[in-house]
């Protein structure tokens, strides 16, 4: 199945803001309940082993991602620092973030362009189940950013099977239905958003199956990297990761900035 860029309500302006948070909110919470993205965690200890530094600048990290998750399980084996960015942050719930996990998890309020990361914001790039909100164009650039500012870059994505991906998204409303009074802190908007007028579980299933369809195969990762200038100055792992218990595993790209820069 080849990739398809539709369109996500997410991304859109006029998506309003309880909606759009309600949806990030969700993400957060499987994230952390479900701790798929934890496959990921050596592989980015690596990256930080490498560059030396154990700060790590998330993008487009919405209502928080994996990291109350994947904090602990790094802090395992070193120190670890988190700053969480976005185009659209989820305010409410990134300060929630920073209290849960006991300063470790800091945030950025300010909106931050992924495609052009301020310099004063050091340490390995990460984006998790978000790359492919971007267009080939666009999702260059910001691994461009990052080998022109010679940044680690790791980019995650939820899934490695387009197919299955979208069979695993029809399921999911059901699973809002049964779940979403558990997502902390309880919110009277997401309730009254998911039971009465049910626009979060639409939300999730008509991104979600969209989402799918636009995740970059390991295979057009490494034509995209091909195209830009300088690449040749990192080195690139690009490949699929493997989920415990899961039939769906991840995605992911690791470019890091080769020592002798060539």
């Amino acid at each position: 199945m080849r990739r398809v860029h539709l369109l996500e309500i997410e991304d859109q302006p006029w998506c309003p803001r309880l909606i759009r948070d309600g949806g990030t909110d969700w993400l957060h919470f499987m994230a952390n309940t479900h701790k798929a993205f934890n496959a990921i965690a050596p592989k980015l200890r690596d990256a930080m082993r490498r560059f030396g530094s154990n700060r790590i600048v998330d993008m487009c990290s919405g209502g928080g991602g994996p990291w109350l998750s994947l904090v602990p399980l790094l802090a395992q084996s070193g120190g670890v620092d988190v700053q969480l960015t976005d185009f659209y942050p989820n305010r409410a719930a990134l300060r929630r973030l920073l209290v849960e996990s006991l300063g470790r998890i800091a945030y950025c309020l300010e909106p931050i362009d992924a495609s052009n990361v301020p310099a004063e914001l050091e340490g390995v790039r990460t984006i998790f189940n978000a790359f492919h909100h971007f267009r080939p164009q666009q999702a260059q650039a910001i691994l461009a950013d990052a080998v022109m500012k010679r940044r680690p870059i790791v980019v995650v994505e939820g899934a490695d099977n387009r197919l299955l991906g979208v069979l695993f998204i029809l399921l999911m409303p059901l699973a809002m239905l049964a779940m979403t009074p558990r997502i902390r802190p309880f919110r009277w908007s997401r309730i009254l958003l998911t039971y009465v007028l049910p626009a979060i579980p639409l939300l999730g299933l008509f991104d979600g199956i969209v989402s799918m369809l636009r995740i970059y195969s390991p295979r057009e990762l490494r034509e995209m990297v091909a195209g830009i200038p300088g690449q040749e100055a990192f080195e690139w792992d690009i490949g699929t990761q493997p989920v415990r218990r899961s039939p769906i595993g991840l995605t992911y790209l690791i470019g890091m900035p080769r020592p002798d820069g060539a």
